[in-house]
């Protein structure tokens, strides 16, 4: 169950950078620099805080998850 566990949230990780990078690449390709400003305010820092937060929230529990005795905890 604990390799699962971890398996499951590394893919989440690679998930929400992989998001990330596109969100950041479709920023950039907006026509005007007005647009791009924008579309960074609007959309890419509050999903970027998102992301970010998920990612740390899913490392700090896969931290925990290996831990002495979670492995009891996990299986409950």
């Amino acid at each position: 169950m604990t390799f699962f566990l971890t398996f499951l949230g590394l893919f989440w990780c690679t998930a929400s950078i992989v998001a990330l990078a596109t969100l950041l690449t479709w920023r950039e390709r907006a026509a005007t620099p007005p647009e791009r400003s924008r579309r960074l305010l609007a959309v890419v820092l509050p999903a970027a805080a998102l992301l970010l937060g998920s990612v740390l929230w899913t490392l700090l529990h896969v931290m925990l998850l290996w831990g002495p005795g979670a492995a009891a905890v996990a299986a409950q």
